[in-house]
């Protein structure tokens, strides 16, 4: 049985996954302590992960240690070597990748961003399903998520949480094979 690829994001209200500079700030004031919006769950249900360079280079320079108890695979542009075993800097052909990972993981596979690895997996038609947490504020500069801040029009809305917050988060799946048009 072929597993699915999902994109675990946070995103503005309009459609910012970061503000200028990579910022992250806005998300701050959304950690709440012992609300995790599911994720302790969700990393659960996965044994893979998807990662860009940059995103992931960001993360290991915040000093965070990078899911190692997961395969991750991190796309780039030329390979590089590592010492973990679990731990792949890609260089490949990522739809094959992607197509191997499907049919050899053990559970779901989790794409943590960013927005040029995850257009490219949408413009691919591999991502099955998305988690989007929306956070309630407006960034206006940034990284898109998507080209025009909206879920591509081959996903439909499964679900929405409205945290007390205003956090909102919504899971798609993807409805149709056909290629999304605004991705």
């Amino acid at each position: 049985m072929s597993k699915k690829l999902i994109l675990y994001i946070a995103m503005s209200e309009d459609g910012f996954i970061a503000g200028p500079g990579d910022d992250l700030g806005f998300l701050e004031d959304f950690q709440t302590a012992g609300e995790d919006y599911g994720y302790s769950s969700f990393i659960d249900s996965v044994d893979t992960v998807i990662v860009g360079r940059k995103t992931y280079d960001k993360v290991k320079d915040m000093g965070y240690p990078y899911h190692e108890d997961k395969e991750v695979y991190v796309i780039c542009r030329s390979p590089k070597e590592t010492l973990a075993a679990s731990l792949h800097f890609y260089s490949g052909a990522v739809p094959e990748l992607i197509h191997r990972l499907k049919t050899t993981a053990k559970k779901d596979l989790y794409c943590d961003g960013g927005a040029v690895l995850a257009l490219h997996l949408f413009q691919l038609n591999v991502i099955d399903k998305i988690i989007l947490s929306i956070i309630p504020t407006q960034l206006q500069k940034g990284t898109l998520l998507f080209k025009d801040g909206k879920v591509p029009i081959n996903f439909k809305l499964l679900h929405a949480l409205k945290y007390d917050n205003g956090l909102i988060q919504q899971h798609w799946e993807r409805e149709s094979d056909l290629p999304p048009t605004n991705a």
